[in-house]
C-alpha cells in the first residue's frame, strides 16, 4: 500500500514538473480577407490592434496582400508587424493586382528560418501551385518550433492532394503547429488525413465562417500529436468582425520532456 502511495506521489510530482516546464503558447489563425471586412472596407489597422491586444505568441494569416492596388499598395505584413511589434515573414501564392497575394506569419519570438514550399492548385484543368509557409521559431526556453500556415483549395479532390503534400513537407522532429483556412469541415477525408499526425486545438469545432452568424468550421489550429501537452483555452471572438472570417485563438502547451511522459504512462 505504501509503495502504491509513493508511486502515485512520484507521478504527481513528475506531472507538476512537466507542467511547470511545458512551453505555453497563444496561437491565432486568421483569414484577413486582404485586410478588409465583408463589405470591402479597409480594416487592416483594426486587425493589427486586435492581434496586439491578444498578446499572441504566433499568428498564421491567410489572404494577405503585398503592394496590391486594391489594398492601397500597402505591404500588409510590414504594417501588421509594426502595429504588433512582432517579427514577420510573407510568402506569395502568385502575383496579383500590381503586387502579390499570399500568406503571412507574425511571431513574438525570433524567426530562425523561413521555409517556402508549394502545394498543388488546379485552375481550369491546369496544374498550378499555392504557398505553404513555415517558419522555425526560437522559443524563450531555448527550444524551437516549426510554425506553418496554409490556405487550401475550394474543391475536395485538390484538398486531398494538398493534405498529403502538407504531411510530407511538415515532417520535422521538433514540435509543429499548423494554422490555416482549409475550406473543409471536420470529418471530411482531407481533415481526417491531417489528423493522422496532428491534433485539432479546437475540440468543440466552433464555426468561423462567415463572420456574421457563422455556419461552418473551416479555420483550424493543429499541433503535432507527439508534442501537444494540453489545450488550455480556445476562443472565437465573435465581436472581431474585421474580415469575412472570424479569428481562431488557442492557448496550447507543448511537452517539455517525452521521456517523462512515457514513464508516467508505463
Amino acid at each position: 500500500m505504501n509503495l502504491k502511495i509513493c508511486f502515485i506521489a512520484f507521478c504527481l510530482i513528475l506531472l507538476k514538473v512537466q507542467d511547470a516546464n511545458a512551453q505555453s503558447l497563444k496561437i491565432i489563425s486568421y483569414n484577413i480577407h486582404h485586410g478588409a471586412d465583408k463589405d470591402e472596407v479597409n480594416t487592416l489597422a483594426e486587425m493589427g490592434e486586435y492581434i496586439k491586444s491578444t498578446q499572441a505568441d504566433l499568428v498564421g494569416l491567410q489572404e494577405v496582400d503585398s503592394l496590391c492596388n486594391r489594398s492601397g499598395k500597402v505591404d500588409q505584413m510590414k504594417v501588421l508587424a509594426e502595429i504588433t511589434d512582432m517579427h514577420y515573414v510573407f510568402l506569395r501564392h502568385f502575383e496579383y493586382d500590381g503586387g502579390a497575394y499570399g500568406l503571412g506569419i507574425l511571431s513574438k519570438y525570433p524567426i530562425v528560418s523561413q521555409q517556402n514550399d508549394k502545394i498543388t492548385s488546379m485552375k481550369n484543368g491546369e496544374k498550378k501551385s499555392l504557398a505553404l509557409l513555415s517558419a522555425r521559431i526560437s522559443l524563450p526556453d531555448g527550444k524551437e518550433v516549426d510554425f506553418a500556415t496554409v490556405h487550401f483549395a475550394l474543391d475536395q479532390s485538390t484538398r486531398l492532394i494538398q493534405a498529403g503534400e502538407v504531411l510530407e513537407f511538415l515532417k520535422a522532429d521538433i514540435p509543429v503547429i499548423l494554422t490555416g483556412d482549409f475550406n473543409a469541415e471536420p470529418g471530411t477525408e482531407e481533415m481526417t488525413k491531417l489528423s493522422q499526425r496532428f491534433k485539432m486545438a479546437d475540440a468543440n469545432l466552433g464555426n468561423t465562417f462567415p463572420v456574421l452568424d457563422p455556419t461552418k468550421k473551416i479555420d483550424y489550429i493543429w499541433v503535432s500529436k507527439d508534442n501537444l501537452e494540453k489545450v488550455s483555452k480556445v476562443t472565437i471572438p465573435f465581436a472581431i468582425q474585421y474580415s469575412d472570417h472570424l479569428p481562431l485563438e488557442a492557448e496550447v502547451s507543448l511537452k517539455s520532456n517525452k521521456d517523462q511522459v512515457a514513464l508516467i504512462h508505463q
